[in-house]
């Protein structure tokens, strides 16, 4: 539902087809936000079917068409609602979290190599993302689209840390499960108190 006002944005910024918007939007997003062009081509038929955006050109590209859109007067009012709605944090949901939820015995070891390589992971992200200096050269002046780049990298950041602070604790827990599948309390206790000073 985002992705969708999300390109409903961008076509108010300027008209364009599906693979530019998923261009526009992934460079102004960065890395750890991966726009998926089959999401984009979805949104763009919902709003084609709600009338919020129109068909602007088809441009014959060798055998491909490019069908560029452009918003309606309809979707720049129905893109301003959108703007005003409220926000939500994320709910708690994946896959990760029902495996422990149900995890026992040979399956705790699996979930800890999986947590261990998640580690791994974490650190590996955190060392690729892009600095403020290498997207715009130390400029006194930034354009808004490079804020935000700037701003959603930040946001993979304190994520990636998060997340690494959570996993390191939750392996430190998953560790501590003694034979009869008991954490002791000092155990629970010890795990988010180093995860905290991480």
């Amino acid at each position: 539902m985002s992705m969708k006002y999300a390109v409903l944005g961008m076509l108010i910024e300027r008209r364009g087809y599906g693979y530019d918007l998923a261009n526009r939007l992934q460079r102004r997003l960065g890395p750890g936000f991966r726009a998926a062009f089959g999401t984009v081509y979805v949104a763009l038929d919902q709003l084609a079917k709600e009338q919020l955006v129109a068909e602007a050109k088809r441009v014959q590209v060798g055998r491909q068409v490019k069908v560029y859109y452009e918003a309606t007067p309809a979707g720049v009012e129905r893109f301003a609602a959108w703007m005003r709605e409220s926000l939500s944090r994320e709910p708690l949901r994946g896959e990760l979290y029902l495996k422990l939820a149900v995890a026992q015995g040979a399956h705790l070891a699996l979930l800890r190599n999986e947590l261990e390589r998640m580690e791994r992971d974490c650190l590996r992200e955190i060392a690729a993302q892009a600095t403020l200096e290498q997207l715009d050269g130390g400029a006194a002046e930034i354009r808004w689209d490079t804020a935000v780049r700037w701003l959603a990298d930040a946001a993979v950041i304190e994520r990636l840390h998060g997340d690494l602070r959570w996993i390191r604790m939750a392996v430190r827990t998953i560790a501590s499960i003694d034979d009869d599948g008991n954490v002791p309390r000092a155990a629970l206790l010890q795990a988010a108190a180093l995860a905290s000073a991480a």
